[in-house]
This record gives structure tokens, sequence and C-alpha cells, in this order.
């Protein structure tokens, strides 16, 4: 980590980058990328695209010094990742850039945003490839190839890759105000009125663990806990009784639906982070108050499965 980081400001940056690579697909996928090897390389690095019926020769950006080719797959954040589809362009836009770019390249590199794992058919091809083609060398740039990368550049250049990020001063003086407009936002969102009864504030202890949530949501969680108790203060004295029953029922609906289509777990946090903040830059006030309120709202039992042997108590 660099000297200059802290590291709260590492774990939320963590959390911006991921946002952005979730988010990010086709070209604004290749442009983030574009940007942070820019950035990192400087004109070292030449991006690339698609010109007329020549496309674009199976090269999304070109590093001059080692003669690396890349080649970006920025899928939706929703849609399934099918192997067949993945392994096809591999193959395809290698094929390419090796017949297109015989005298420049050496290496052929496929970047994506498959935060769950590249399929082990894309592996085995990819593997494959670097058998039959022993001129070439070959690799994947992934989620965590883009955070080496990105944790390498100056304090200017994440911010402005990143945004602003809440500060460890921010966390400790969170404003209530935030979470009563957010909760109010939610509430104001509602199709309709509630609900059965909230359930008890107790979770078990092992509840990351049971519910397998780890990474910097893991961090961001327990992190959030002295705030989640001001949450649950706020919500206990708040002149409306029906105030918190009303948000734990949007989020348990909506937790209920994102576990339904078996997403990971860091993949409903993110999303329930995003219904809470909206898409894009978002102040760092406001990162403290959707934290603090996920972290009440999961302490709360209200997203994510209780203990077994509790519930059936």
């Amino acid at each position: 980590m660099s000297a200059w980081m802290t590291p709260h400001q590492r774990l939320q940056w963590q959390m911006n980058l991921e946002l952005k690579l979730r988010r990010s697909h086709g070209d604004a996928f290749q442009e983030f990328f574009s940007d942070v090897m820019e950035r990192l390389h400087g004109t070292d690095f030449v991006r690339a695209r698609a010109l007329g019926r020549l496309g674009d020769k199976g090269c999304d950006g070109y590093l001059r010094g080692s003669g690396q080719v890349f080649q970006c797959y920025g899928k939706l954040h929703d849609a399934l990742v099918s192997s067949a589809t993945v392994v096809d362009k591999i193959d395809t836009d290698y094929a390419k850039a090796a017949a297109a770019l015989p005298a420049i390249m050496r290496e052929w590199h496929f970047v994506h945003n498959l935060f769950d794992g590249i399929p082990v058919d894309a592996i085995e091809k990819l593997e494959e490839l670097e058998r039959l083609n022993a001129s070439h060398r070959f690799g994947f740039i992934g989620p965590s190839g883009f955070e080496e990368r990105v944790f390498g550049l100056e304090e200017r250049h994440i911010g402005a890759l990143l945004g602003p990020v809440a500060t460890a001063e921010d966390t400790m003086n969170m404003r209530v105000e935030e979470v009563s407009d957010l909760m109010n936002a939610v509430i104001a969102g509602m199709d309709e009125p509630p609900f059965a009864d909230a359930r008890p504030n107790v979770p078990p202890e092992d509840k990351l663990e049971l519910n397998k949530i780890r990474g910097p949501w893991r961090r961001i969680i327990k992190g959030a806990g002295a705030n989640a108790t001001i949450v649950a203060d706020y919500v206990d004295q708040h002149p409306d009784p029906e105030m918190g029953k009303r948000v734990a029922k949007v989020f348990s609906t909506r937790y209920a639906e994102l576990e339904a289509e078996r997403l990971p777990p860091g993949t409903i946090l993110t999303k329930l982070y995003e219904g809470i903040t909206g898409i894009g830059s978002v102040p760092p006030e406001r990162q403290v108050a959707a934290q603090a309120l996920l972290a009440y709202l999961f302490e709360a039992c209200d997203i994510f499965k209780d203990h077994p042997a509790k519930v059936a108590a």
C-alpha cells in the first residue's frame, strides 16, 4: 500500500473500484481500462479503437515498451456469464491480433470484470493458445489486476478515477441528517405500505461468516458497527414508530429478490448500496450514512440469513 494511503482510504476506494467495474461494460469498460493504463504508463500506453470495416484487429490497447496487446471484455452487471461466449471471444480476438499485428505483438492479455472468476473453459483456452503459440505470452487482467494497477498510482490519479471517499474522520462524525434523508427517500419510493413486525436486533456473532461475506464489504460492515448503533437509536427515537418497519420491509424484500437470483453476497450488498446512493459520484458524507444504514439492517437481520438455530427458536 502507498505510504500516503490510510487503510480506511484504501477500503473505501476498493469499494468504489468494485462499483465502477460492475457498472462498466462494453465501450465504457474499455475506456476505464485505458484511463487507468494512461495514468499508470503515460505515453507508453496507446489507446486503440475500431475503425470502420477494419475493426479493432483484436486490440483494445497497446503497451509499446513490452509489446502487450489488450483485449477488453466488460460484462453487463446483471448478465449471465456464458462460458462459450468468453472462450469464443478469446479465441477469435487473439486470432485477429496475431494475424493483424505480428510485427508489434509480443504478449496478449484478456481484460475482464468478472468478479466471480473466469470460466474454467476460458482458462483452458488461454493455456492452449500459449502452448500452440510459443512466441507470445498470455494473461488475464481481472478485478484484482485493476486494483494492483490503480493503487500503484498517486492520490490525485486515484481520486480522478474513483472519485472522493470518506475519511476515518468522516466516519467518526456521521451526520444523522444524511441517514434521515436516505431513509425518507427509501420510504418515498415504496409502492405500498408495510409489512410484518421488524425482527429482533440481536444478530449472531458469526453472521458475516455464515453468509460468506468477504473482502471490502466484510470490513465495511464491521467498521460501520458504531454508526449502525446511532442509526438504531435514531429509528427507536423517531416520531413515527413505523419508520423502521417501513425501511426494513423495503430492504428485506429487495434482499429476497436478489438472493433468489443466486447472486454472491458481495454483489447483493453492492446492489443494495447502489439502491441507497444511486449511480454516480457519491459525496463522502452519504457514503458513510449508506454504509451505516446497511450495517444497521444487517445487524437487525432485515437482510441476510440469521443462524438456523436462532431462526428455529
